[in-house]
């Protein structure tokens, strides 16, 4: 491989390379080291619009449908409520329970004054041992029990809220299957919510460029002419055997698109790719010409496709013809302008 200092020097050069003749055919080009002439690539990747979560909101108590305030295609905030069951036995069932929790507690206070008259008596000999054990027996049960009557309590209490519910984020109602007066049981469906407030790109990648993605600076997703700047979520390590592609997720970075929009993933990434204008065909394959000592040496390109960018692996050096290339053959004699 030969370098070329200057190009005022390159006509001597050419004089003083073995079998040089001037009656020899000599071919202008220009050429360029090949680090200098690759350009950046653009990347694409097909591309979904997703809700970060969907739910099918379902009871978790056995009671009547009161109350359904929202329907299919309704925006509801976090917290809303959504539907009503019917809460006359819970609220009985909690009326029970604090009353339950309430004689217990009345129990414990008989039992402790009998305990602390028993413990006065003692000392006088007025009572046996045994009848005070008891009496500790007595309150010991009562405390145990009022553990269990709280427990009750809090299961009905939270029985209670169950009948109320309320969006857990803010959403759009896709679907409704809860209707006034059916009967629910635990498990249930009410409503099905799509997730709006957290939107995230569902992207499938080539394995070739899914490393680098979250390297990349410049992500957009766009779709219909329009464009939003996106930034990487979380790369699968897994490549999916059917589709052979590599799944990511994507967050908007300020606005987002609708859900459900499909589009593309587009980036800008470094690679070793020369321009489409510089390749050629040449005996049905398609390659590059590089200066090979004062020759012109076509290099053919596997991977190389009309009218796009090819990928190349060659020395950093290695000067390619940038003009002139459209009517070279393999082992022309050139005469090379650097730029």
């Amino acid at each position: 491989m030969i370098t070329f200092p200057g190009k005022p020097a390159f006509a001597l050069l050419l004089l003083a390379l073995p079998g040089f003749s001037q009656a020899e055919s000599v071919i202008p080009v220009s050429a360029r080291p090949v680090q200098e002439l690759l350009v950046d690539s653009e990347r694409r990747a097909p591309a979904t619009v997703v809700s970060a979560n969907r739910a099918t909101l379902t009871s978790e108590v056995s009671a009547i449908v009161a109350a359904v305030h929202e329907d299919v295609g309704a925006d509801v905030e976090k917290g809303e409520l959504l539907v009503e069951l019917d809460a006359a036995n819970a609220r009985n069932n909690l009326a029970q329970a604090e009353a339950s929790l309430a004689a217990i507690d009345a129990q414990i206070v008989e039992a402790r004054s009998r305990l602390t008259k028993a413990e006065d008596l003692l000392e006088k000999n007025f009572i046996s041992d045994e009848e005070l054990i008891s009496r500790r027996a007595n309150l010991t049960v009562l405390e145990a029990n009022r553990k269990g009557a709280q427990a009750a309590l809090a299961r009905a209490k939270l029985d209670l809220a169950r009948t109320r519910i309320s969006a857990p984020f803010d959403a759009a109602i896709v679907e409704r299957q809860a209707q006034v007066g059916s009967f629910a049981q635990p498990g249930s469906p009410l409503v099905t919510l799509v997730q709006t407030d957290r939107r995230e790109v569902d992207v499938e990648l080539d394995p070739r460029f899914a490393v680098n993605i979250p390297q990349v600076s410049m992500l957009k997703f766009v779709s219909q002419e329009r464009e939003w700047p996106v930034q990487v979520l979380r790369t699968s390590s897994v490549i999916d055997v059917s589709t052979r592609v590599v799944r990511a997720r994507l967050a908007f970075v300020g606005e987002q698109a609708p859900i459900g929009s499909s589009g593309q993933l587009v980036w800008i990434e470094s690679s070793g790719r020369l321009p489409v204008d510089l390749v050629v065909q040449r005996d049905g394959s398609l390659g590059v010409f590089v200066v090979d000592n004062g020759k012109a040496r076509f290099v053919a390109l596997p991977d190389a496709q009309a009218g796009r960018p090819v990928d190349v692996n060659l020395p950093k050096d290695t000067l390619v013809v940038s003009r002139g290339q459209g009517r070279l053959q393999d082992g022309d004699t050139l005469q090379v302008s650097l730029e």
